[in-house]
């Protein structure tokens, strides 16, 4: 067992002159793994986390830790956190909240110190548990392969090692460890699958925990390579802008790997409802799908994903007497003589019957349920279909502005006017509103 351990320290280039990290828990995994670096000649740091979830037990844990670091003169670091509060304020079970405590403090830790690497106690059983677990929710490949033996600074030299042979090295090496008795609760699912389920398994297939962790080790691989691979194609395709990100899809949408591509370009920007995702090439250019950060929509041969503008909240007077204005957007009123003028056909110039008009305007963002009646049509249309009609993503919508006289939309800045308010052969003072660029 020593050599497997150490073995897996020389692939992530280990020894004893390096500063490491070593949550300690007290419970076996945890002692096994502090045996298995002092016979290394490791002196690594001891970080315990006491989550007050268990009592006088807890305590107990806490005190026991910090004896073995005394024992071994190491250096101690605690922490004592109120769990349940914190899982109460922040949505948790109470097993998120403790995991989430846990890996804040060893990167406080690491931010201090700043370790060459961070190890835990997983060991095989965890790994065989992790993936049973994955596989009952329907995880995918990545999910599936279990817990990465590293990431970033986290190391897991135990992960090929199962719970027996580490209660075998324990006794010969006469260690002292302690019980969680939380883990023999079957109401805990990963309780369940370890002593009710993985038991029953074994009585039909002896060798069935080392042939999983044998999977493990497959899956991983395969995983990897399908990372790698799928990256190239995501990189062959994805087109990088400051504020813009297009996925040219057109080579690719019939491949078998589209849906992974795309998996792989979203799955870092926020919760997606996939199902769109994975659809919306099918769909009428304009269409699009967004979640809290990001909007993604149908441009006709690639998906484009931009950052979800917050929605603007404002009322703004436009007096008689008003002639420009910064913010939101700058933006000039001018009253003109209709004698002479030439209307252009410019979207950000809007001319209107300045005597149809009763100030103060009224400028303010695009609302739900707002209509009007776009120039050269007869009948109102509500903005929500007259934004898919000109192919404004549900981002640019909340971004618009509309003007009212006396509650009335008598245009849209930057796109049109409403038509009751154009100019007639009988208009005799024009108001022009122009949106400067």
């Amino acid at each position: 067992m020593l050599e497997a351990f150490k073995n897996c320290l020389d692939r992530h280039d280990l020894d004893s002159r390096d500063q490491v990290l070593l949550a300690i828990s007290g419970g076996l995994d945890s002692c096994v793994l502090l045996r298995l670096l002092l016979d290394l000649g490791f002196l690594p740091q001891l970080a315990h986390v006491n989550f007050q979830l268990r009592g006088a037990q807890s305590n107990a844990d806490e005190a026991f830790c910090k004896s073995l670091a005394r024992q071994h003169n190491l250096r101690f670091h605690s922490l004592k956190v109120d769990t349940l509060e914190y899982a109460q304020k922040h949505g948790l079970s109470s097993q998120m909240a403790a995991r989430e405590l846990r890996y804040q403090f060893f990167e406080d830790l690491d931010a201090k110190h700043q370790y060459r690497a961070i190890l835990t106690g997983h060991h095989g059983d965890d790994q065989i548990e992790t993936m049973l677990y994955k596989l009952a929710r329907g995880s995918a490949l990545e999910a599936v392969a279990g817990i990465r033996e590293k990431r970033e600074k986290y190391l897991r030299p135990m992960l090929g090692i199962l719970r027996k042979d580490l209660e075998t090295f324990a006794k010969a090496k006469k260690l002292e460890w302690r019980e969680d008795i939380s883990n023999a609760d079957t109401r805990y699912l990963r309780n369940a699958y370890r002593h009710r389920l993985i038991p029953m398994w074994e009585e039909i297939q002896a060798d069935f925990k080392r042939k999983l962790i044998d999977s493990s080790q497959l899956l991983r691989q395969q995983s990897d390579a399908l990372e790698a691979l799928i990256s190239e194609k995501l990189q062959e395709v994805l087109e990088v802008e400051e504020d813009c990100e297009r996925l040219h899809y057109g080579n690719i949408s019939s491949k078998s790997y589209f849906q992974q591509v795309l998996f792989q370009w979203l799955r870092a920007k926020g919760s997606w409802d996939w199902e769109a995702v994975n659809q919306l090439w099918r769909s009428a250019k304009g269409r699009f799908t967004e979640n809290d950060q990001y909007s993604l929509s149908q441009g006709g041969g690639f998906y484009e994903l931009r950052p979800v503008e917050k929605a603007l909240d404002f009322n703004i007077e436009i007096g008689a007497q008003t002639t420009e204005i910064e913010e939101p957007m700058p933006i000039a009123f001018e009253f003109l003589k209709r004698e002479g003028l030439k209307i252009d056909g410019n979207p950000n110039h809007l001319f209107l019957d300045a005597d149809l008009l009763r100030f103060p305007l009224k400028l303010r963002p695009y609302r739900e349920g707002d209509r009007f009646q776009p120039l050269g049509m007869s009948g109102t249309k509500k903005l929500s279909d007259y934004w898919i009609d000109i192919k404004l993503n549900r981002s640019q919508k909340k971004q618009q502005l509309v003007l009212l006289s006396d509650g009335e939309i008598v245009g849209l800045i930057g796109h049109r006017i409403d038509h009751r308010y154009r100019i007639k052969n009988s208009t005799k003072t024009v108001y022009f509103v122009r949106l400067k660029k």
